[in-house]
């Protein structure tokens, strides 16, 4: 059954996103700002079902090249409604640069091809947000490129990300 729940006229969107720190949340909701009316849902509070919008945008964190477990659970568990749906997907990372790359080790080329659009959102490391092992991975790394820029928020390609999803809504 396709995800067709329009209501007034209008297409019902899901944000859905997963993270451990925060960064993940930030950028849905600065996505979600951009798209009036859209439900924001944080994966590893509820699962909602994607056959009930008409479009669902997933967002994950990646670590070390894998994306949120909650994320790739949500998506393999509604494969059939996402199929039909317009999906779209985005990451943050602090490796901001392969965005499809990440998305398809993580969800499968089919997936990511059918999409409207997929981005990374970029990352933050904020170091006391971390586990122990984490924290000590980051400050060996900044030790080893002291003069490294530190991740950050790319809002830009949020913008962009909510023009290319406003598009395809009014399609």
């Amino acid at each position: 059954m396709p995800c067709l729940a329009r209501r007034n006229g209008k297409m019902k969107i899901l944000i859905a996103y997963a993270g451990k720190t925060g960064t993940t949340e930030k950028c849905a909701g600065l996505l979600a700002q951009k798209l009036p009316g859209a439900t924001l849902c944080d994966l590893n509070v509820r699962q909602p079902d994607a056959g009930e919008y008409d479009l669902v945008v997933v967002g994950g964190s990646i670590r070390a090249g894998v994306m949120h477990r909650a994320a790739k659970r949500y998506v393999a568990g509604n494969l059939e409604k996402l199929k039909q749906c317009k999906t779209a997907f985005f990451v943050c990372s602090a490796d901001p640069d392969r965005p499809r790359e990440m998305l398809c080790r993580n969800l499968g080329e089919p997936m990511v091809d059918a999409a409207i659009c997929t981005d990374s959102f970029g990352g933050e490391m904020d170091i006391e947000k971390q586990s122990w092992l984490w924290r000590q991975l980051m400050k060996a790394e900044q030790k080893k490129h002291p003069d490294a820029p530190k991740p950050h928020i790319l809002p830009q390609r949020i913008d962009a990300f909510a023009q290319k999803l406003t598009e395809a809504a009014a399609q």
